[in-house]
């Protein structure tokens, strides 16, 4: 294992050795390099005189341009032609974590790392993937699912997937039925992957705040038990509600202590 990697390992380990179980070997395994990147984006902060990083020609400055061709171009250069950090603009992050806050009120005084930016919802999971899911991995789904999931997850990652039926007879979200999978399919094992996408694809189904309410109480009765629960929400098309009596809170919110 490299050095770098061990040293994050320990680091983890000694704020949450549980978020250290749950990762995947590949996931304990990787490690941002001390290269070009991180060298670059320190500088960025810390240089004040002179960056001697990653070369890029300047005048006066700012990035040297073609004028023709940046008159099409909505942003000034000194962002829109230098290198952006590998984990997405800080200005960016930080405002995607305030947004956040203010459409989930449920957030109000809970700590929450800083987003990072992925190319979309395929790429986010695809990373997600290579961090948490083991090929001895259980995911929880259910029966009415986006299609990458199957080939993100079990094609190229070898992981089980395991559903449940969505709706009820009654045409609400299937509590009984989430419930009773979890539990058995949790059974003698140390880990569980649940993943949850509302509004769902591709019904469109939010749950109530009820419903929503009682899945964290299983997902948190379960984990008090000694389970390990390994959470995933798709929130890709979160703010399509369509009922008053809709969820208006990502279950983030609710499960984030």
């Amino acid at each position: 294992m490299n050095p770098l990697a061990q040293e994050l390992n320990n680091i983890i380990k000694e704020a949450n050795p549980t978020i250290y179980d749950m990762l995947s070997s590949k996931g304990k395994n990787l490690y941002f390099p001390k290269g070009i990147l991180s060298q670059g984006a320190e500088a960025k902060e810390k240089a004040s005189k002179y960056n001697a990083t990653i070369g890029i020609a300047t005048e006066d400055g700012v990035p040297m341009h073609l004028p023709s061709i940046m008159s099409y171009i909505n942003l000034p250069p000194h962002q829109s032609l230098n290198y952006a950090p590998s984990f997405g603009i800080p200005e960016l992050r930080e405002t995607w974590r305030k947004m956040l806050f203010s459409k989930n009120p449920s957030l109000t005084d809970k700590k929450i790392s800083l987003p990072i930016v992925t190319n979309a919802i395929t790429h986010g999971l695809s990373v997600t993937a290579e961090m948490w899911i083991d090929e001895s991995d259980v995911i929880l789904l259910p029966d009415k699912i986006w299609g990458n999931y199957t080939l993100i997850l079990t094609v190229l990652h070898g992981a089980q997937i395991k559903q449940y039926e969505l709706f009820s007879s009654q045409g609400e979200f299937n509590l009984s039925g989430f419930e009773n999978t979890i539990t058995e399919e949790a059974k003698g094992k140390e880990k569980i992957v649940v993943l949850l996408n509302f509004p769902n694809n591709p019904t469109g189904y939010t749950p109530t705040k009820k419903e929503g309410k009682r899945i964290v109480e299983i997902l948190l009765n379960l984990a008090e038990k000694g389970t390990n629960v390994l959470v995933l929400l798709d929130d890709a098309y979160f703010g399509l509600f369509y009922d008053d009596n809709s969820m208006k809170e990502s279950l983030f919110a609710l499960l984030t202590g």
